[in-house]
């Protein structure tokens, strides 16, 4: 009877913490492939890949809803070639999360400027009739969208405006370069690391009603406690905490 208790213990265990030992095994390989170019590279051979144009994401109309149509370095540098394109410029892509499996998922804006293209960018009408989608502002496509493709296109709309909007360094004036996955951005003058922002979301107070729930670290003057504030990554919707100091 104890045998048969533990094992069933165990096992409930087990399912309840494989989801976290998941998101763990995810979390750490993406920081592997933010922090190590040729890994983000080699990632991208078997990657897949999520397409824009002008921040509009290309979606395609199935019963009543839209899919985000994903495609492989092979058929993207095809589609780049068939229209005159360097296949360079799949460089300015930017990684946007990646599988259980560990199969890697980017973006690539195909309307906005590239250093890597003669023309500024591929022409959309010409872009949707090859695809058999359109390019559909995010806001009107939202709700119509599944779970999955809705938090992967809005992380890759808020990472792709912030790399087209910090091309330069705010100090030296000089064109700032991306890493591999575009987790961050260099200043090749003065080395100066650009990241993408943190968005504040709430400042709470946890309470049953007679008590509150307060954090401290060791760093903290006598006396001093945090409520808790939540912050989340550009496009995400579930938060980290954060420490806002609350002196008592």
């Amino acid at each position: 009877m104890f045998l048969y208790c533990g094992i069933a213990c165990r096992r409930k265990f087990f399912w309840c913490y494989r989801p976290l030992s998941t998101y763990v095994t995810k979390t750490r390989y993406l920081f592997e492939l933010k922090e190590d170019d040729d890994a983000c590279k080699k990632a991208q051979q078997t990657g897949a890949f999520y397409l824009f144009h002008g921040l509009a994401p290309l979606l395609q109309t199935s019963a009543h809803q839209y899919l985000a149509p994903r495609h492989s370095l092979l058929e993207l540098e095809r589609l780049l070639g068939k229209f005159g394109q360097d296949a360079q410029r799949i460089e300015d892509s930017v990684l946007i999360g990646c599988s259980e499996q560990q199969e890697a998922w980017f973006a690539l804006d195909l309307g906005l400027d590239s250093s890597f293209s003669i023309s500024a960018s591929l022409h959309k009408p010409e872009m949707e009739t090859e695809l058999k989608g359109s390019f559909i502002e995010l806001r009107k496509a939202l709700f119509q969208l599944n779970a999955r493709d809705a938090s992967m296109l809005s992380t890759a709309q808020a990472l792709l405006r912030w790399h087209d909007a910090h091309q330069f360094c705010s100090r030296s004036g000089q064109p700032t370069k991306k890493n591999v996955a575009g987790s961050k951005r260099v200043c090749p003058s003065n080395n100066i690391i650009y990241y993408p922002q943190m968005a504040p979301v709430v400042i709470t107070l946890v309470s049953d009603g007679t008590r509150c729930l307060l954090a401290r670290q060791s760093s903290f003057p006598k006396g001093m406690y945090s409520a808790l504030a939540g912050f989340c990554d550009i496009g995400k919707e579930h938060c980290l905490i954060q420490s806002h100091l609350a002196l008592l």
